[in-house]
Formats: C-alpha cells, sequence, structure tokens
C-alpha cells in the first residue's frame, strides 16, 4: 500500500509540473495557433535570474518573485517584438518565427553566460525529506504540487471570472466573432504572453530547483515534456494541458516503477511510443482539443 501511495505522490509531483510547464505553452496556441518553441528559453532566462541575483545577497524569497517578473517581461517583448506583427500570418510563418526567437534568445545567452553550467543556490530546506511511515515527502516535491495547485487555481479564476479572461476564451474559440465584438487581437495575444511569461516564472525556479544547474542548452527537455503533454492532452485546451501533464507524469513514473533496471535507460522512448499509439487511437487528446496528424 505504501508503494502505492508513493508512486502516487511521485506522479502527482511530477506530472504537476509537466502541466504547469503545457499551460504556458497553449495560451499562446490558443489564440495564436502558435506552438512558442522559445517557451522553454524564459525557464533558462529564469533560472540565470535566480542565479544572478542569488550570487549578489537577495534573499531566496526576493529572487523568485522578481525572476517571475523577469521571466513574464521577456514574454511580453517576446510577443511583441516578434509574434505581434504575424497575427494571421501563415502556419509556416509563425513557425520559422519561434525558432528564429529561440535561437536569439539562445545565442544571446551563450553569449552573456557562456556554455559552462552555473549552479542554483536554493534554501537548504528544498533538499530536505519528510517521513510519513515509509512514505517519503520530499520538501521540493511538495512545493511542486502546492504551487501547481495555486496557479491552476489563479488561472481558473482569472479565466472565468475577468474581463481579460473572457476575451481570452473568446478569441481562442470564437476569433471571428470576437473580432466582431471590437475584442482586439493584439491586446489578447499581450495577454496570453504575460501569463505566459508569470507561469513560465513559476516552473522555471521549480524545475531548475530540481536540477540544480543551468545551461543555455538546457530548454530542449522541458519544451518537450509540454509539447507532448499539450498534444497528449489536447491542443488548445487549457484543461487538456492539465489532464495531459498529469497523464505524462503517471505514465513515466508507472513505468519507472514496474519497467527492469536494465530497461530504465528506454524510458523516453517508451513513452514516446505509448503516447504515438494513444494519439493514433484519440488524435484529438484527452480532453479533445485539436486533432493531430501522427
Amino acid at each position: 500500500m505504501t508503494g502505492v501511495l508513493q508512486s502516487v505522490l511521485d506522479a502527482l509531483s511530477v506530472g504537476s509540473m509537466y502541466a504547469l510547464l503545457a499551460l504556458g505553452l497553449t495560451l499562446v496556441f490558443s489564440v495564436m495557433n502558435l506552438i512558442n518553441f522559445a517557451y522553454g528559453l524564459l525557464l533558462v532566462w529564469t533560472a540565470y535570474g535566480v542565479v544572478l541575483l542569488g550570487g549578489a545577497g537577495l534573499s531566496f524569497w526576493l529572487v523568485v518573485p522578481l525572476t517571475i517578473l523577469l521571466a513574464t517581461a521577456l514574454s511580453l517583448l517576446m510577443g511583441f517584438v516578434a509574434f505581434r506583427p504575424f497575427i494571421g500570418a501563415p502556419q509556416t510563418t509563425l513557425l520559422i518565427t519561434s525558432f528564429g526567437v529561440l535561437l536569439v534568445t539562445q545565442y544571446v545567452a551563450v553569449v552573456i553566460f557562456g556554455e559552462a553550467p552555473r549552479v542554483l543556490q536554493v534554501p537548504e530546506g528544498f533538499n530536505k525529506v519528510l517521513q510519513a511511515g515509509d512514505l517519503r515527502m520530499p520538501v521540493l516535491q511538495l512545493l511542486t504540487i502546492g504551487a501547481a495547485a495555486l496557479t491552476v487555481l489563479a488561472f481558473y479564476l482569472l479565466l472565468n471570472r475577468t474581463p481579460y479572461g473572457a476575451q481570452l476564451r473568446a478569441a481562442a474559440e470564437l476569433p471571428d466573432v470576437a473580432r466582431l465584438m471590437g475584442i482586439r487581437p493584439n491586446r489578447v495575444l499581450m495577454i496570453a504572453f504575460a501569463i505566459s511569461g508569470v507561469i513560465a516564472g513559476i516552473v522555471g525556479v521549480l524545475w531548475f530547483a530540481k536540477v540544480g544547474a543551468v545551461t543555455p542548452r538546457s530548454d530542449l527537455e522541458p519544451t518537450l515534456k509540454a509539447f507532448i503533454a499539450l498534444v497528449l492532452g489536447g491542443l488548445g485546451r487549457p484543461a487538456g494541458a492539465i489532464y495531459g501533464g498529469l497523464l505524462l507524469g503517471a505514465i513515466e513514473v508507472t513505468m519507472s516503477a514496474v519497467l527492469p533496471g536494465s530497461a530504465i535507460r528506454y524510458t523516453s522512448a517508451l513513452v514516446f511510443a505509448l503516447v504515438i499509439a494513444m494519439l493514433l487511437a484519440r488524435p484529438q487528446g484527452v480532453a479533445g482539443g485539436k486533432a493531430v496528424e501522427v
């Protein structure tokens, strides 16, 4: 029984992280049909913010909101400069723009910080492990679950209880009608990038606090996980991003638990194969988003 509870806790922690990653990515997709492949760089820059501000002697608890503000500002800058001029452009143009932003922001990080890993200094309490009988509960794991729950709640309230959320939903579900009603696409897009930046800042701190170090090329894994969770849950649906993230976390933890030691190295490949099989059976994802061709 303890083994099952431990697996559930581990899956919830990993899945919460993936759900946050996918949630930030799906917002921009829902209003612009754009997969922002530069999204992972927002996490990387957040981690560098933690390294620099922490190295300057600031308290970690002051560094966290400052780096979230940094990620939000970068996301807004990215949206305003690189994507706002291409609203309504063909998918190919948006895809090329996305990769262009990825390369530019990554190159700037290489020039400023170099290729060598930078270690994040986090409070010692993050590395502690709480015990409840035979159940192990790492503090960082509990913080990830709590932060994800609060972020999803705040996102839900914003989306369903504010005029900004109503504009986002209208632009995502009925873009032509939204324009006729006077909702400006530029404004909606910048709202989406702002929220996406806040989420990237939160998950950037959590992701790299767990990893321990950052390089300019550390964006690949979180971007890939976010994309898989997004597709698995259903493209363009916030609920799908959450379901997809939790499901991906559950799949990974289950495979790690049941696979023999010699096969652990193939976990990622097996997860990919399983996800493809699931999409063949249900191309619109778990929550029923836009269909994916596989």
